[in-house]
């Protein structure tokens, strides 16, 4: 799911995280979402299948939402992943979610173990590299800021194109949600 207008709500928490350029690697601005189920590697006719039933989404609410927050995945004591939290109906963000693997499980794609975490991805730690003690503390520091309000309005199938300089995504179907 795309998320309206989290660039320039979000453009000072980048500039900060982009401040660490050989520790962390930067989501690009325009690339924030949510990742409702991540496919990997998919076949251009499963690809049109997909296109087809996604189509029956559009019956979903869209959903208002708080971006508010920064934490880290597994922790930030260690992070991996550092993210911005919703604050949003998460039970409607978890219908969407299933509503998704739904469609993709009967093409055969594996449906996630672990449990839904609705979060934007900001940045990814480089390697096995260590994260700065600064990050920590602007994490710790940031974790109830509130950064805006937005609202999911469409679910997307995106390909993308991991590329050196970062992933380059097409909308292969663009849903909107009443």
């Amino acid at each position: 799911m795309p998320v309206p207008g989290a660039d320039a709500m979000l453009r000072q928490v980048h500039e900060r995280l982009a401040a660490f350029p050989r520790q962390l690697k930067t989501v690009a601005p325009g690339h924030h979402h949510i990742t409702l189920q991540f496919l990997g590697e998919t076949d251009a006719d499963t690809a049109g299948r997909l296109r087809e039933d996604f189509r029956a989404l559009a019956g979903i609410a869209a959903q208002p939402c708080v971006l508010k927050g920064l934490g880290a995945f597994p922790g930030i004591r260690r992070p991996r992943v550092i993210w911005c939290g919703l604050d949003a109906d998460i039970e409607a963000l978890r219908r969407a979610q299933r509503a998704v693997e739904d469609i993709t499980s009967r093409h055969g794609f594996p449906r996630e173990i672990r449990p839904f975490s609705p979060h934007l991805t900001l940045a990814r730690v480089r390697g096995e590299g260590k994260a700065p003690v600064e990050l920590g503390r602007y994490l710790a520091d940031n974790a109830a800021t509130v950064y805006g309000e937005t609202r999911f309005d469409r679910i997307v199938l995106f390909k993308s194109d991991l590329k050196k300089e970062g992933p380059i995504y097409t909308a292969l179907e663009e849903v909107p949600l009443g």
